[in-house]
This record gives C-alpha cells, sequence and structure tokens, in this order.
C-alpha cells in the first residue's frame, strides 16, 4: 500500500510546483488578455490534480491509522496535521471553484445562486467550526495555529454566500470577487509551500518566531494585495468597462 503514498506525495508535488509557477503569470500580466487566461486555466487545473490529491492523501492516510488501532488521541499531532491539511484542501477548492465560476457567469451572476453553490459555502463555514471544535478537544501542540486559520473558511463561505444571494451593485464586483478567491487560492499555496515543501526541499527547521513566519508571511502579502487591487479595479471600473476575460 505504500506505493499509493508515493504515487499522491509525488503527484502532489510535481502539479504544486507547476501550480506556484502558473499563479504568479496571471498576477503579472494584463488582467484578461490571452496569457492571463491561459496561465490561469493552467492554475486552476494544476490545483484541482494538488487539492484532489491532499484529499485522497488525508483518507489514505487516516484509514491507515485507523486500521492500525490509532486514534486521536493516541497521535494527536499527526491527526491535527491531517485535519488542517484536510480543510486547507477542502477550502481552497471551494474558493477556487467559486472564483472560476465567475468567470464564466459574469454577465449573469444571478445564475451563480444555485443549490450546490450555497450548499459548498455552508460547507466552508462548517469546516472551520469542526477545526475549532477539532483543536479544542484534541489540543494538538499546533493548536494555535488551527485556531488562527479557522476563520479562512468561515470568511470564504460568507463571501460566497453574500455573492450569489444579492445581485451586485457594481459591474466590478465580479472581477474583485474573482480577484480575491484566486489570490487567496494563491495564498493558500504558498503558505502549503513554505510550511511543508520549503522545508524538505532546502532542508529549513526555523525556530522561535520564525518558525512562524512560513505560516503568516503569504497571507501578510496576500491579503494587503487582495484589498489595494479591489480598490484599484473599483475605482478604475466605475461605470465604464471592465477588463474583458474569457474561460
Amino acid at each position: 500500500m505504500d506505493w499509493i503514498g508515493t504515487l499522491l506525495r509525488y503527484t502532489h508535488v510535481t502539479f504544486g510546483f507547476a501550480g506556484l509557477a502558473a499563479f504568479w503569470i496571471p498576477v503579472l500580466s494584463r488582467k484578461g488578455g490571452p496569457t492571463h487566461v491561459r496561465f490561469g486555466r493552467l492554475f486552476v487545473r494544476c490545483a484541482q490534480v494538488v487539492l484532489a490529491s491532499a484529499g485522497l492523501a488525508v483518507i489514505f492516510h487516516v484509514v491507515r491509522l485507523a486500521v492500525a488501532g490509532y486514534t486521536p488521541l493516541d497521535q494527536p499531532s499527526v491527526y491535527a496535521f491531517l485535519v488542517f491539511l484536510g480543510y486547507l484542501a477542502l477550502v481552497t477548492w471551494i474558493s477556487i471553484r467559486h472564483a472560476y465560476g465567475l468567470m464564466q457567469f459574469k454577465g449573469n451572476p444571478l445564475a451563480m445562486n444555485t443549490g450546490p453553490n450555497h450548499l459548498l459555502a455552508r460547507l466552508a463555514m462548517l469546516s472551520s467550526a469542526f477545526l475549532v471544535g477539532f483543536a479544542i478537544w484534541l489540543r494538538p501542540p499546533n493548536i494555535v495555529i488551527l485556531l488562527a486559520l479557522a476563520p479562512v473558511g468561515f470568511a470564504t463561505g460568507r463571501s460566497i454566500l453574500r455573492y450569489i444571494s444579492h445581485p451586485p451593485v457594481s459591474r466590478s464586483d465580479w472581477l474583485c470577487e474573482h480577484l480575491s478567491g484566486m489570490i487567496g487560492a494563491g495564498i493558500a499555496f504558498h503558505t502549503a509551500f513554505a510550511v511543508f515543501g520549503a522545508r524538505q526541499l532546502f532542508q529549513l527547521s526555523p525556530q522561535g518566531w520564525a518558525a512562524v513566519l512560513p505560516w503568516v508571511l503569504p497571507a501578510a502579502v496576500g491579503i494587503p494585495a487582495i484589498v489595494v487591487w479591489t480598490r484599484y479595479y473599483r475605482r478604475r471600473s466605475g461605470n465604464g468597462q471592465l477588463p474583458d476575460a474569457r474561460v
């Protein structure tokens, strides 16, 4: 059975690196242009593979632990890591799905108001509640990190519900929502790489306050970028044309 874990790991890493590279090209290229669209689509495809492999890896390792007779009380650190990975994969997938759907229905945002979209938005919010409950119950060594990142799922679900439940009041709404979702996914990608990938690749083991940096640095850069970018496009659009975009 070890080959399954190895296959999932190599798939995750390979498409993760490709996704990291693809992410920056739409960020730096002209919005709505051919390059933006092409590499944005590539990032979404890579993200789908990465998140699917992460979810399958979580299920695989949880089943192995259960079969071996280990419970969360026996292995709190391991289960906490798996729960966090599953939470991050789920919320990131929901965010990317929403952001990509915005491009398909930018001319008719009310088409986003569907049962599956409502269900997934509420699932993101419930995943935050589950993570908080799990952390408080198990009290793993990384409880502070779990509690600090738990609001992300709630904020993601709330943002999606707000958009799909009420017609946009501005023509820039779909673009700002799209940017927020994609940059949010980029934050998750870079956080996962900084916390897990970079440590393995470069044999890094930061101590003390430096150990917190990989967890907070992507968000510290990405969240202000979301604020600045959305304000810029709201001012730019006004009552005029938004940048065109195709899927």
